[in-house]
């Protein structure tokens, strides 16, 4: 009996500890089959007929990527505390049918329950963190489509968006793949559009982390001197990027003069 218990309980937190970590890997998923919906148009008609900024706000707000990850990490809230809660309540007061069960076994039992406890602390930690995130990102689409819509470039940005169809992948998991218009570059995580005639200067930069290192197009914007950075996994790819802007931008320039 006290053996069947206690492989019972190690069974039960090695099927959370899973559950936490699908919780996590999961929903990248399903964020980039959305993504990729939104950058190959397969979007409602209602969608495709908003106003220039209510279509972008549509499209690239934060709730489309991180839906998945708020639902996930509410279920495993749920799911975990639940376990911890009625898994101590029946080691504590099971009765007869855990009264052949030592007190250093149960004290055994007990001390299965602090990994559970702690993925629930550090999945809550993650959920409220994530909501500030959403929002604080929210904010900052919000001013950008604003911007673009006092200098007259959404509505411009709107057609090129959706006539365009160079989808370039950038190889790195926690960014959307780009997507190239003739006149703007698209990002749907992190959202950015980006006028090719704004960028002021442009250049392929190596940045190094544990495990190996990755390359990212630095761009500062003319008007406001933000500094941009867009991740690639190999650097041929930043290299073409940054190529096909400057040639788009020779054209514009020639057509404008």
């Amino acid at each position: 009996m006290e053996l069947y218990m206690l492989f019972i309980m190690i069974i039960a937190t090695n099927l959370i500890t899973l559950f936490f970590i699908l919780s996590l890997l999961l929903p990248f998923t399903f964020r980039r089959r959305k993504i990729q919906k939104i950058q190959f148009l397969d979007l409602d008609r209602s969608t495709k007929v908003l106003g220039a900024w209510d279509f972008f706000y549509s499209i690239l707000k934060m709730e489309n990527v991180s839906k998945a990850f708020h639902y996930t990490e509410i279920l495993f809230l749920v799911v975990d505390g639940l376990f911890v809660l009625i898994g101590i309540y029946v080691v504590n007061h099971g009765g007869a049918k855990l009264s052949e069960v030592s007190i250093d076994l149960k004290d055994t039992m007990l001390l299965l329950f602090i990994e559970p406890i702690i993925l629930w602390l550090i999945t809550l930690f993650l959920f409220l963190f994530a909501m500030y995130m959403k929002k604080k990102e929210n904010k900052r689409i919000t001013e950008m489509l604003n911007n673009l819509e006092n200098i007259k470039h959404l509505k411009f940005a709107k057609e090129d968006f959706l006539r365009s169809d160079r989808i370039l992948a950038t190889g790195v998991v926690s960014m959307s793949d780009i997507k190239l218009g003739d006149r703007y570059l698209f990002s749907v995580y992190p959202a950015y559009i980006i006028p090719y005639i704004y960028i002021q200067k442009m250049g392929v930069e190596r940045f190094y982390r544990r495990g190996g290192s990755i390359y990212y197009l630095d761009i500062i914007l003319k008007r406001s001197f933000q500094n941009i950075k867009i991740y690639f996994a190999k650097k041929d790819v930043a290299e073409k990027v940054r190529e096909f802007i400057l040639e788009r931008n020779k054209d514009l320039s020639k057509r404008e003069y």
